[in-house]
């Protein structure tokens, strides 16, 4: 069979029929099957990181409290209703729950700052006081008795000697503690964090958030190594912003109150001076009431100063939310506040400039302070407070307004008083100040009492629903899902590696492609030579030879690269692009690539078909050809050519092969010029008439111009390329360079020396090649020829 006809055909122009077929799930499975060790390796790799992080990484446990953030009630309304601070958004809430100063409380508070890390067998305390002035406040303690220990620095330098109960107090280090409990000799480490590291961590380690929109509920979480710490931080965190919220709105109530005391306080002066007076000139004129008229006017007088005083009261309370406001929005605190609760256009412009700074404080977490969706919030923030406060100065303005109607009313009234008799004007005008007044103090005192029993009885807007309780289980590492997760990474990366391999190998190793890029025909594909039904070993590099597999067709002439050197044998037989087939050379585009192995099977099969037949190892620089026979190395063709042997001296004959052969002998200077030389045609020209084929082992045509300058002097010549290892860049030099030859191409011998080719196209490729890959006709184990019972397989010895 001469694979020169085994090509497939072009259709005009059209793409190969190879490269039009479709790509079935077989070729992605064959990918990873040629690259199944990076894939095998980066996967393991990758599960193997995975695994040992989660089977190492110390458990982690998630301890969860619920807060309810419920609206604004019981606000006191005093005269009109002052609101001294609106309610926040949900958001706001979790920007001031999670604050530095709730979360260094926090720390106080547990004592976060510490550490207590036993070396071994247990030892405890409670710590009652530890402070220290050391740059590295590290300290170790050792049990010395009963409620005795000793301190040791890091150098492990002894510091002091204290008990439990009684303070430690040495230089850079205060020391006292309590309940100790371990055996004698138990030690441990103790630590003094910087306070600051420890909010950090905190903080870190605390995540809050609302659950479901517009549900005000808010989930508040701790992570820790410890389930009983994560549990403590989540609860204490919670009561302090509860505590916080309480003592904040106190605080409000308080300012109410202290601003109605000292009303109180001045109106009962003049009160008491005014009920004084007319007591006074009751006794000393005996009038002791006035005329109906008088009655009449006194109380228009009286009802008017009484809302003269509540516009008073009322534009007091105005600047004061103007200059809370002010104070407010400097100190950078979250509410705004609100007057008048009747009044909607505070109320809405107190909600909106609240939930501007809410989303302030959102963007702070994420931007930076000049990110511009910061500075559009700043600007509505100033826009709010620029008409909040045109608000109160505009309702201030009102208010005036509405003073100087009523100064006029009274201006009437105090007429009406002067065309009264003297001594009963005198009577109306003292009885009118002690009127006033006392109508003043009781509604002051009523207001009064309801500001004190609101700050006695102020309570949060912020519930705690579920407080933490101990965690039953840890939530890191998940080890089920991170198995899961690793063993599916694990596979994608060893995919992707062997996919992107695949891509990044642009080496030739389908037969089509190398005689497409070629143009040179394909005459037989030898398959791996490097086992026989698994018994030989495998090469470990491309360029080894492996001499105990080299000769296959003499040591196991049915094993399946045997077969495929005679289907050599017949196809340059028949080959119709060599004339004369008598003196052929073997050669390759590098070293490595399986020509020697080739000349020396191929010089076997002519050998076994009764041809006389020579073999000369024209590799002068790296001769391997003697290894493969068993025969000697010198003398060799150099001495020949350079006239120092004669050809019967550096003949060889290898009784078993029935070949002649002719070595490459000792190392020369000048191979190419001896190749080239008149002595070199002239041994062929002689040898022509002893043999009937001559195979000539050239070195790579790539690396020395030696198959160049030989190529004038043979008939055919064969190249030996190796499948998965000549990139289509090699292969186009190569190309160029069979141009240069002077002797016709043969074709192509493909060898498959490390089973790429088998491992590329799999069943396919071995069987459109000759079945070379799954068992060949009459192999180990069938009857033989004359019949009788089937033989154990052959395995031959190394």
């Amino acid at each position: 069979m001469n694979h020169t006809d085994a090509a497939q055909p072009y259709d005009n122009g059209r793409m190969p029929a190879w490269q039009e077929e479709e790509i079935h799930l077989s070729d992605y499975l064959n990918v990873l099957k040629r690259r199944k060790w990076p894939f095998l390796s980066i996967f393991l790799v990758v599960f193997a990181i995975v695994a040992s992080y989660t089977l190492s990484a110390t458990p982690i446990y998630e301890a969860t409290g619920t807060l309810h953030v419920r609206g604004e009630t019981g606000k006191v309304d005093l005269l009109g209703g002052l609101g001294l601070g609106q309610s926040s958004p949900v958001e706001a809430e979790i920007e001031i729950l999670k604050s530095r100063t709730n979360a260094e409380e926090v720390v106080r508070r547990l004592h976060l700052d510490r550490q207590w890390r036993p070396d071994g067998p247990p030892f405890a305390f409670e710590i009652l006081e530890f402070d220290s002035s050391f740059e590295k406040p590290v300290f170790k303690l050792e049990l010395l008795g009963r409620n005795a220990y000793a301190v040791y620095n890091q150098e492990k330098e002894l510091l002091g000697e204290g008990r439990a109960g009684e303070l430690l107090r040495i230089t850079g280090l205060s020391l006292l503690i309590d309940d100790i409990t371990g055996e004698v000799g138990a030690s441990g480490t103790l630590v003094l964090r910087p306070f600051q590291a420890a909010v950090r961590s905190l903080r870190n380690a605390v995540q809050a958030g609302e659950r479901g929109k517009n549900t005000s509920i808010i989930d508040l979480t701790c992570r820790n190594a410890d389930p009983l710490l994560a549990r403590d931080v989540v609860n204490m965190l919670a009561h302090v912003f509860v505590e916080r919220s309480v003592k904040f709105k106190s605080q409000e109530a308080r300012q109410s109150l202290d601003f109605i005391a000292g009303q109180l306080e001045s109106v009962r002066a003049d009160l008491d001076a005014a009920e004084k007076q007319l007591e006074r000139f009751k006794s000393g004129s005996g009038l002791l009431q006035l005329e109906a008229e008088g009655q009449s006017v006194i109380a228009s007088i009286a009802e008017t100063e009484r809302e003269l005083a509540a516009l008073d009261v009322r534009a007091a309370q105005l600047r004061f939310a103007a200059d809370a406001l002010q104070s407010a929005l400097s100190s950078g605190r979250s509410y705004t506040p609100a007057m008048m609760a009747g009044e909607t256009s505070f109320a809405a412009m107190a909600q909106q400039l609240a939930e501007y700074e809410a989303r302030r404080k959102v963007l702070l977490i994420e931007f930076t302070s000049e990110h511009p969706q910061l500075e559009t919030v700043r600007r509505q923030i100033a826009e709010v407070q620029r008409k909040l406060l045109a608000t109160y100065q505009s309702n201030l303005a009102g208010l005036e307004t509405q003073r100087d109607g009523l100064q006029k009313r009274l201006s009437g009234y105090e007429r009406e008083l002067r065309a009264l008799p003297d001594v009963e004007r005198r009577l109306a005008q003292f009885t009118r100040q002690a009127r006033v007044n006392a109508e003043i103090y009781t509604f002051l005192l009523q207001k009064h009492e309801e500001a004190r029993i609101l700050q006695a009885s102020t309570i949060s807007r912020i519930d705690i629903i579920d407080p933490a309780i101990v965690p039953g289980g840890p939530v890191k590492p998940q080890k089920k899902k991170n198995l899961l997760l690793g063993l599916i990474v694990g596979l994608m990366i060893g995919v992707g590696a062997a996919f992107f391999l695949e891509y990044m190998d642009d080496t030739l190793k389908d037969p089509e492609q190398i005689k497409k890029l070629m143009g040179v025909p394909i005459m037989v594909t030898i398959p791996y030579l490097g086992t026989v039904h698994g018994s030989l070993r495998r090469k470990k590099k491309s360029s080894d030879l492996d001499v105990d597999n080299a000769l296959i067709t003499h040591h196991h002439p049915k094993a399946n690269g045997a077969e495929a050197f005679r289907m050599l044998r017949t196809g340059l037989h028949f080959s119709s692009v060599c004339e004369r087939k008598q003196v052929q050379f073997v050669t390759s585009a590098m070293d490595g690539e399986g020509k020697s192995t080739i000349a020396a099977n191929l010089a076997v099969t002519w050998a076994q078909n009764g041809k006389r037949v020579l073999l000369v190892d024209c590799d002068l620089r790296r001769p391997s050809q003697h290894k493969i026979l068993n025969l000697k190395r010198s003398p060799g063709l150099g001495k020949l050519l350079m006239g120092d042997a004669e050809l019967s001296d550096v003949l060889q004959t290898n009784s078993g092969l029935s070949i002649d052969f002719i070595g490459a002998g000792i190392p020369v200077p000048n191979p190419a010029e001896l190749l080239e030389s008149r002595a070199m045609t002239e041994l062929l020209d002689n040898l022509r008439n002893s043999y009937d084929y001559i195979l000539l082992d050239v070195p790579p045509m790539l690396l020395v111009t030696d198959a160049m300058v030989l190529s004038r002097s043979v008939d055919c010549v064969m190249l030996a390329f190796e499948i998965g290892r000549t990139g289509k860049k090699m292969s186009q030099l190569l190309k160029d360079h069979i141009k240069t030859l002077q002797a016709p191409i043969a074709g192509l011998i493909l060898n498959d020396k490390l089973a790429r080719g088998a491992r590329y196209y799999g069943g396919y490729y071995g069987g459109y090649y000759g079945g070379y890959y799954g068992g060949y006709y009459g192999a180990y184990g069938d009857e033989e020829p004359g019949g009788g019972k089937k033989r154990k397989r052959h395995v031959p010895k190394r």
